[in-house]
C-alpha cells in the first residue's frame, strides 16, 4: 500500500512485491503477479476525479492461490503537476459534506474492469480456482473501499488503514437505498438534500449504522487505526460513522492525541462549516478547487494578472509628447488597435468580477466577523490545552482583526471600482479609448490596490501562522501519525524491526545499552548483486579459457594434426607430388620419376610462453579475485545470520532471488 504512492512502473512494482513478500515471508511469493494500474484504464472517466489505483493480481496453479488485491491510493497533497490538493478537497466534499461521488464511482468502475479482465484470462487458461478479492486501503483509499463494501459487497475482506471514516452525509449522496429510507425515516424531501444537515447527528449516526450493519458482516472489514492519527481524531464529529473492528496502536510514544482539541468544537460550529461549504460542491465538481477559492471571494487572479499587458501599452502610450503622435502615428493606430481588441473582452470580464466581488466580498466579510466574534472562546481553549500562550492568542486575535479590517476596505473600494468600470463601460470606438486611457489605468491602480491589500492579509496570516506553531506543531504530529510509515514501523516495533523511507526493512538488535541497526534490504541486494557480478566474471573467464583453448592450444594441435597428415599422404603416394620436381620434356619425365619422399620432420612445442601468460598470469589472477570476491560478499551473509541467528527467515532471504 506504500508502494503505491511512489508512481513506480510496473516492473518496478513487481520487483517491489517480491521484495516485500519474501522479507516479510522468507518464502518464494507466488509464480504469477500481474499488475493493473487506473492510468491504463482510459475509460474510467472523461473528467479526472482524482482516483489513482493498482490492483495486484497473485496466481499460482500449484499452490492453488488466485487472489485479487484493489489497492485505491489515499490523500495526496498536491494534484498532479500542481499544489493544489485534490484529494483532500474530496474529503471535504465528498466524504465530509457528502455532495460529491466522482472517486466512489471510478474506484468501483477500476475494481469491475479489472474483474472482468482476470476473470476472461482465467477462463480461457482453464483455471477452476475460485478468485478471491481483497479490498485494501489508506486515509481516502480506505474510505473509497470500505464505502464500497459497505454499499456493494465486492470483497471478501476489506483492510484499511488510517482511513478517513465514511460519513451519513457521503453515504445519502451515493446510495439511494440509504437515502430512500432516509427520506422515510425522517421524512425528508426527497429533492432537498440539504435538509438532511438539520437532522440530529446523534439520531443519524445511530440510523446510519444500524442500516449498514444489517446490510454487511462486519467481520469483513477491519480497521488499523494509530491513536495519534488526525483523521481519528476528527471520526467524533457530526457525520461519521464506525463499522468494523479496529485495532488502534500507538505509533509516537511521546504524543497522544488532538481528539481533545476536536472534541472542543462544538456540534453547531461543524454544521455552519458544512453547510457553508456545501453551497460550494457543485462548483468543487464541475471546477475543482480553483472554482471554489473563485466561488468564495468572486476574484478573479489570472484576469488581474493579465491587465499587465494592458497596462503596459498605455504606459507607453502615455510617454508620447505631441511630436511623438504625429511621428509614430502608425505604431500608435496599430497598439490601440491591439488594445481595442482586447478591450470589450476584458471590461466583460471585469464587470462580471465585480459582480462576483460584490455578492460574495461582504458574505466573506460577515464570515469573518463572526469567526472573530467566536474566536476567543476558541482560543482560550487551546490555551487551556497548553496549545498556544496567552500572548500568541492575543496575536492571533489581533491579526485576525487586521485581517477583518482590509477585507472591509476591499469592500469600501467597490464602489470605487463601481463608478470606473461605468465610466468606460460607453467606450465604443478608438477615439474614445484613447481619450479614456487615463480612466483605464485608473481601474489598473484600483485592482492594483485591492492586490497589495490582499499581500496585507497574507502578511496577516503568516504573523499567526508564527503565533500557532505548537499547535500547528500537534497537527503535523497528527498528520505524520496519519502517513502509512508511521503505523509500518510502529507495526515492526515489536518484532524488532524498523523500514526506512524507501521500504528498507532494517534489523534491530540490542547489545547491552547501545541498538544496533542493520539494513537488511541493502544487504541482500548488495550481497544478490555482488553474486550476479561474480557469476557474470566467471562465465566471462569460462569464455575467455574457452577462447584461449580453440585459438592457441587447440589450434596449434589441430596445425600440427594437418601437418602430419600432410607428411604421411607425401610419403604414401610420392607420384602425387611429381610436379615439386619441376617441369621436364615428355621423354625426360620417363626418366625423372618421383618414386619415395623421406619427410624428416622437426616439430617445436607451443611457446612455453603463451601458456604462461593466459593460465599462470591472467587466468589464475582473475581466478583469485573472483573467488576473494565471492568470500567478501558470503561475509555479508554471515555477519546476517550470526547476529539474528534466532530469525530463520534472515538465511532464506539472502538465497531467494527479486
Amino acid at each position: 500500500m506504500n508502494v503505491e504512492y511512489q508512481n513506480l512502473t510496473i516492473d518496478e512494482i513487481k520487483r517491489e512485491i517480491k521484495r516485500i513478500y519474501i522479507e516479510e515471508t522468507g518464502k518464494e511469493p507466488p509464480a504469477n503477479i500481474t499488475i493493473y494500474r487506473s492510468d491504463d484504464f482510459k475509460n474510467l472517466n472523461d473528467v479526472d476525479s482524482g482516483f489513482d489505483g493498482t490492483v495486484i493480481h497473485f496466481y499460482d496453479e500449484e499452490k492453488g492461490i488466485n487472489q485479487e488485491y484493489t489497492i485505491t491510493r489515499g490523500s495526496e497533497t498536491p494534484e498532479k503537476d500542481t499544489w493544489k490538493p485534490l484529494d483532500w478537497t474530496y474529503n471535504v466534499f465528498g466524504i465530509f459534506v457528502g455532495q460529491n461521488k466522482n472517486q466512489y464511482r471510478d474506484a468501483i468502475l477500476f475494481d469491475k474492469l479489472v474483474t472482468k479482465k482476470i476473470n476472461e484470462k482465467l477462463r480461457n487458461n482453464g483455471s477452476h480456482i475460485k478468485l478471491k478479492k481483497i479490498g485494501l486501503g489508506h486515509s481516502l483509499g480506505g474510505n473509497l473501499n470500505e464505502t464500497i463494501q459497505i454499499t456493494k459487497q465486492r470483497y471478501e475482506k476489506v483492510y484499511v488503514i488510517n482511513d478517513a471514516p465514511p460519513s451519513f452525509y457521503q453515504l445519502a449522496t451515493i446510495d439511494p437505498y440509504f437515502w430512500g429510507q432516509l427520506v422515510k425515516k425522517f421524512n425528508l424531501n426527497p429533492e432537498h438534500y440539504e435538509e438532511i444537515y438539520y437532522l440530529p447527528p446523534s439520531e443519524l449516526k445511530a440510523f446510519a449504522e444500524e442500516y449498514y450493519k444489517k446490510q454487511i458482516d462486519e467481520r469483513s472489514i477491519h480497521h488499523l487505526t494509530a491513536e495519534e492519527d488526525l483523521l481519528y481524531a476528527v471520526s467524533g464529529v457530526r457525520g461519521f460513522i464506525d463499522i468494523g473492528s479496529r485495532q488502534v496502536i500507538d505509533t509516537n510514544k511521546d504524543f497522544t492525541s488532538i481528539k481533545d482539541l476536536i472534541a472542543k468544537i462544538s456540534d453547531k460550529d461543524v454544521k455552519a462549516i458544512q453547510m457553508y461549504l456545501s453551497q460550494y460542491s457543485d462548483v468543487y465538481n464541475e471546477k475543482g478547487f480553483d472554482g471554489v477559492v473563485q466561488a468564495m471571494t468572486g476574484v478573479d487572479l489570472s484576469l488581474i494578472e493579465s491587465l499587465e499587458s494592458l497596462q503596459g501599452y498605455i504606459e507607453l502610450l502615455q510617454g508620447y509628447d505631441a511630436i511623438d503622435y504625429v511621428m509614430n502615428t502608425g505604431e500608435v493606430f496599430s497598439k490601440l488597435m491591439h488594445m481595442f481588441g482586447e478591450f470589450g473582452e476584458i471590461l466583460s470580464k471585469i464587470r462580471h468580477m465585480y459582480d462576483e466581488m460584490s455578492e460574495k466580498i461582504p458574505v466573506l466579510l460577515e464570515h469573518i466577523g463572526i469567526l472573530y466574534k467566536n474566536l476567543d472562546p476558541i482560543l482560550s481553549v487551546f490555551v487551556q490545552l497548553g496549545y498556544m500562550t496567552v500572548e500568541e492568542k492575543n496575536t492571533v486575535l489581533r491579526e485576525v482583526k487586521e485581517i477583518e479590517k482590509d477585507v472591509a476596505w476591499i469592500k469600501q473600494r467597490l464602489h470605487a471600482l463601481f463608478v470606473v468600470i461605468k465610466q468606460l463601460t460607453d467606450v465604443t470606438s478608438l477615439h474614445e479609448l484613447f481619450f479614456n486611457l487615463t480612466v483605464i489605468m485608473v481601474l489598473i491602480e484600483e485592482l492594483s490596490q485591492i492586490s497589495d491589500k490582499v499581500s496585507d492579509i497574507v502578511k496577516h496570516f503568516q504573523i499567526i501562522q508564527e503565533n500557532t506553531k505548537n499547535l500547528q506543531n500537534a497537527i503535523t504530529t497528527s498528520v505524520n501519525a496519519h502517513s502509512l510509515k508511521d503505523v509500518i514501523n510502529a507495526l515492526a516495533r515489536s518484532k524488532g524491526r524498523a523500514y526506512d523511507e524507501y521500504g528498507n526493512l532494517i534489523l534491530i538488535k540490542k547489545v547491552g545499552e547501545h541498538e544496533i541497526r542493520m539494513n537488511l534490504s541493502s544487504a541482500v541486494r548488495i550481497y544478490q548483486k555482488g553474486l550476479q557480478i561474480m557469476e557474470e566474471k566467471e562465465a566471462v573467464l569460462h569464455k575467455m579459457k574457452q577462447r584461449y583453448f580453440d585459438e592457441y592450444v587447440e589450434d596449434f594441435e589441430i596445425q600440427k594434426r594437418e601437418l602430419m597428415k600432410k607428411i604421411e599422404d607425401m610419403e604414401q603416394n610420392p607420384w602425387a607430388y611429381q610436379h615439386l620436381l619441376g617441369h621436364f620434356t615428355y621423354d625426360a619425365e620417363q626418366v625423372y620419376v618421383l618414386r619415395r619422399i623421406d619427410v624428416h620432420e622437426s616439430i617445436p612445442p607451443l611457446d612455453p610462453r603463451i601458456p604462461y601468460i593466459f593460465e599462470e598470469a591472467m587466468f589464475s589472477y582473475y581466478g583469485h579475485e573472483i573467488s576473494r570476491g565471492k568470500e567478501l560478499i558470503e561475509t555479508i551473509k554471515k555477519s546476517f545470520e550470526e547476529f539474528f541467528e534466532q530469525d530463520q527467515n534472515v538465511s532464506k532471504i539472502f538465497d531467494l532471488r527479486y
